[in-house]
């Protein structure tokens, strides 16, 4: 997968360099530990005015939850940074199987607390947040608002020593914020999220040319243990998986073009290094599969406004097609936009190709910055028009399967 992305960076246009990292501490994972977030920054970010503050994109890279890095999206980084004026920072969450379910979601939650938490340090608008992701990540797109919205909800009404009396809280402060059970989970890790007083985590490079930041100020959050306000405004998700309880087999069946499917070794070792250890894992958990979550939690949880791109020839394009439907419908009201990609395969716009980068993927990618940049309240640029003219869009979930049509 690395020398594949290696392949895929080198199209024209190339995609840019992160601006900086920063590595983060882990409050809601019972393991602790850190990890890195990666920030693309426009070009007017260092010039703006004195109390600017940039809507912020929290992208999560694909992988099958066990692969990948912060920088795989660095062509949809540029897309966010040029076409919607917005700081876009991928989290780099730590992998299966070494960080099996649910340590991703809990590290995605993480990163949207602490740059809300840092919004003013950082020049970012803690009330004008998207998520994005592809694939897996596309996944904690949908999951990451789940597991925010039950921590804002139920945040310090109970404490993790009274929640869990089999939790070991040893190695742990005892003052904490924390969800109170949910029903039908048995793994700790998914089922009682805390939030600890950290002690001092130390920003560094991973490479000389990336910036080195100071450590950042503590906050409300750090002083506190309170979660800061925020909004998410939107959520772009691309081929995601979003119902680990139908199986690999049926869903294989759905693909029209079965030759086009991942091989069932890499999806086994990607499930079984997920969701480990297995017969510990309730597969209706909606922090696993959101579309097991109810009407009422997606509803409240997530945003009005849902950007979601299916593929074709794609073992989860009829279960994300599924989702889109159920999300606009009465019952849940969000407005969805985004369809159907015909005849491409699951990751189309990560093909290992060096000279061509597909017109299918800067088609979506120009339509998903079109939406960003309404819901943070700008207008599209003369280039996302431009590429919004080249293609048809039937954009519907509501009134049947939406298709995206591009002239190659």
């Amino acid at each position: 997968m690395g020398i594949g992305m290696k392949l895929h960076h080198f199209a024209e246009p190339k995609p840019p360099r992160p601006d900086f990292k920063i590595v983060i501490p882990s409050r809601l994972s019972p393991r602790g530990g850190t990890f890195k977030l990666v920030f693309y920054l426009p070009d007017s970010y260092h010039s703006s005015p004195d109390g600017y503050r940039y809507p912020v994109v929290v992208n999560f890279h694909g992988g099958g939850f066990t692969l990948g890095t912060g920088t795989d999206d660095a062509r949809w980084a540029s897309t966010v940074i040029n076409n919607v004026d917005a700081v876009l920072v991928s989290v780099e969450y730590r992998l299966a199987p070494e960080y099996p379910f649910s340590v991703g979601v809990e590290d995605g939650t993480d990163a949207v607390i602490y740059l809300a938490s840092h919004a003013e340090e950082l020049k970012l608008d803690a009330q004008r947040m998207a998520l994005s992701g592809f694939s897996a990540g596309g996944n904690f797109a949908f999951t990451v608002p789940l597991m925010l919205h039950d921590l804002q909800n139920d945040a310090g009404k109970r404490s993790l020593a009274t929640s869990n009396d089999n939790y070991t809280t040893s190695s742990r402060n005892s003052s904490t914020l924390s969800l109170p059970p949910r029903p039908n989970s048995s793994y700790a890790s998914s089922s009682y999220l805390n939030l600890p007083r950290p002690s001092p985590v130390h920003s560094y490079s991973s490479t000389g040319s990336i910036l080195k930041l100071t450590d950042l100020e503590p906050t409300a959050l750090e002083m506190h243990q309170s979660i800061p306000p925020l909004t998410l405004r939107c959520i772009v998700s691309f081929y995601p998986p979003t119902d680990f309880r139908q199986t690999r087999d049926s869903k294989r069946a759905t693909n029209p073009a079965p030759e086009k499917n991942l091989p069932p070794m890499l999806t086994k070792l990607f499930d079984e290094s997920y969701m480990h250890p297995r017969d510990m894992i309730d597969l209706t958990d909606p922090y696993l599969s959101p579309a097991a979550g109810s009407d009422a939690l997606l509803k409240s949880a997530y945003p009005q406004d849902i950007v979601l791109y299916t593929c074709e020839y794609d073992m989860l394009n009829a279960e994300g097609i599924a989702f889109g439907e159920r999300l606009s419908s009465e019952n849940v009201g969000k407005t969805v936009h985004g369809g159907l990609i015909k005849e491409v395969p699951h990751a189309f716009d990560k093909k290992p190709n060096p000279l061509k980068f597909p017109k299918s993927a800067d088609r979506c990618y120009a339509e998903a910055c079109a939406e960003l940049r309404r819901v943070f309240g700008g207008r599209s640029s003369v280039e996302e028009r431009r590429q919004l003219d080249k293609c048809e869009t039937v954009d519907r979930f509501e009134d049947g399967v939406p298709e995206i049509r591009v002239s190659e």
